[in-house]
């Protein structure tokens, strides 16, 4: 990838326009001059850069936990200051909604309280205007990188109108019970401020409404997000949070061990007993994220050749994988952990055999020594467990069966431009297996891009899965008001998606973090996301 000049990205409304805002409505204080107690939160991110503070960000769910959730809002927010349930929708900017009885009217009732950080109101013009300049190429302000990062989100938006200041409607294009998941991550800047220094400059300028203001932006090095004391929620225990993109664990753990952090994304595994001997708070959980790489079905060897996907999954030694990382993450027998409602409770999976392995390999066409394969991985970056070290061990378990495969060691943006562009693209068609990290089970909507034929704007899947049986079960399952059915349906589909071998259903993750003793008030979450806002630092 192109390597980016090196921006030095100064405090949120750094331009006069924006600035004079600030200083007539007298909200945010200055950097500092918060009376709060709360210390600093230094953390070393898995991420290779620094999140562009966007709306939404980049470098995956790491952009949303660290960086998107701490300035912005959403009109939902998860319930993330508990960890016995999956965390689910909760009122935020919205304070209320109604839902029609045929599932495509709901009406969002906006707080009346919340001021954006450079002083100026939150309303029902700040929201339309935030949806034109994520839906609109004819918007003045629309921003074509933000639109495709959060096309998802508006898979089933049809219209949307403002009522009055507190009140916005959204229409959608079916049936849909699950508008407010998708909404926990459709972020809000000030109108004000991208007004006043466009959209080429606003991630120099970001401003939310939310619990941190960003006061200080190195691309590459550092980002600095000081408390909002006027925040219009539970304002927040610490004085600041500081960002520092570290893509290598040893790093991260070297960082942590010198007292440069006191929060650690994804450590060296190796090194999880003696950072609880040395006193450390050894976080691990279960939660909805795990590695599933896709085939590529949009050609050989993979399309129409169920027996080679199940070789290859039976192939896997998922345990041998356990232990090379220490158990920080655990067996996959399908996309799903067992006790997330999307669980398929009487499908076994897949587990390790080896001779089965070996004759679905002979049934596919194929004898030892017949196939090489090529798999694109990341080296790093959100979500990604140990690429390194776990791609070896595939590497040696699918030669075990007489199966060859070369690995590909990409930047994690690369992958996940990969998986915008899809395997069918010329650049990337030459890759038999594409690794994925997906947030499986997180949100009921989280399926839709993996596993529908199409994603937003009609492109096909990127890795060419195609299931009409799988699109019907998703398809009817938001169409349903009862949660049981709902979650019924993508049963079904988790089904279909394991008989027919879809993914390599290869590990899920247990979240290992790792903070100083000083750290207090953290909730493990069922989540990728993280309450900052209950979190300490202590002297």
């Amino acid at each position: 990838m192109p390597v980016r000049a090196k921006r030095v990205l100064t405090t949120a409304i750094a331009a006069g326009v924006a600035l004079a805002l600030v200083a007539c409505a007298g909200g945010a204080s200055d950097t500092g001059s918060s009376s709060g107690t709360g210390g600093e939160l230094r953390i070393a991110m898995s991420a290779g850069n620094i999140p562009f503070p966007a709306t939404p960000p980049n470098e995956g769910y790491e952009g949303n936990r660290f960086v998107g959730n701490n300035i912005y809002d959403g009109l939902t927010r998860f319930n993330l200051e508990q960890d016995e349930e999956l965390p689910s929708p909760q009122p935020s900017l919205a304070e209320s909604w109604d839902i029609s009885e045929d599932l495509k009217t709901w009406t969002f009732h906006l707080r009346d309280d919340v001021k954006f950080q450079d002083g100026t109101a939150f309303n029902a013009d700040a929201v339309i205007f935030a949806f034109e300049r994520m839906r609109n190429p004819d918007f003045e302000y629309y921003d074509v990188g933000s639109a495709g990062r959060g096309a998802a989100s508006f898979r089933y938006f049809e219209s949307y109108e403002k009522t009055d200041d507190s009140t916005v409607v959204i229409h959608t294009t079916q049936p849909y019970a699950w508008l407010h998941w998708d909404l926990t991550t459709v972020y809000f800047p000030s109108p004000t401020v991208v007004m006043a220094v466009g959209n080429e400059a606003y991630n120099q300028n970001a401003t939310g409404t939310g619990p941190f203001r960003m006061t200080k932006y190195v691309d590459g090095q550092v980002m600095e997000l000081t408390r909002n004391d006027d925040y219009w929620g539970n304002v927040a225990k610490l004085d600041k949070i500081t960002l520092y993109p570290q893509p290598e664990a040893a790093s991260r753990l070297s960082m942590l061990q010198s007292g440069e952090v006191n929060w650690a994304e994804v450590p060296s595994p190796d090194s999880v007993a003696q950072l609880e001997a040395d006193g450390f708070q050894v976080e691990l959980g279960e939660y909805p994220h795990g590695i599933m790489p896709r085939f590529n079905m949009f050609r050989e060897p993979f399309a129409d050749n169920l027996e080679l996907r199940q070789a290859l999954n039976y192939a896997l030694d998922r345990e041998g994988t356990a232990a090379l990382i220490n158990d920080v993450g655990y067996p996959a027998t399908q996309y799903v952990y067992d006790g997330n409602p999307s669980f398929v409770e009487d499908n076994p999976g897949y587990s390790y055999d080896e001779d089965k392995a070996k004759e679905l390999l002979a049934e596919a066409g194929y004898e030892p020594g017949d196939l090489s394969l090529t798999m694109a991985y990341p080296t790093g970056g959100s979500g990604n467990m140990y690429p390194d070290v776990m791609m070896q061990k595939m590497q040696a378990d699918f030669k075990a069966i007489g199966v060859t495969l070369e690995l590909m060691p990409l930047e994690w943006n690369t992958i996940i431009s990969i998986g915008l562009d899809g395997l069918e693209a010329d650049q990337w068609s030459d890759i038999d297996i594409l690794w994925a990290s997906p947030a499986a089970g997180m949100l009921p909507t989280v399926f839709s891009a993996s596993f529908f034929c199409t994603r937003p704007g009609g492109l096909p899947n990127a890795a060419g899965l195609c299931d009409e049986n799988i699109d019907a079960a998703l398809g009817a399952a938001p169409t349903e008001v009862d949660e049981d059915a709902q979650y019924a349906h993508i049963q079904d589909a988790m089904d279909i998606a394991i008989d027919q071998a879809y993914f390599l259903f290869w590990m899920h993750d247990l979240n290992l973090r790792v903070l100083a003793p000083e750290v207090e008030g953290y909730v493990q979450a069922k989540s990728w996301w993280v309450d900052f806002t209950t979190i300490s630092v202590t002297d």
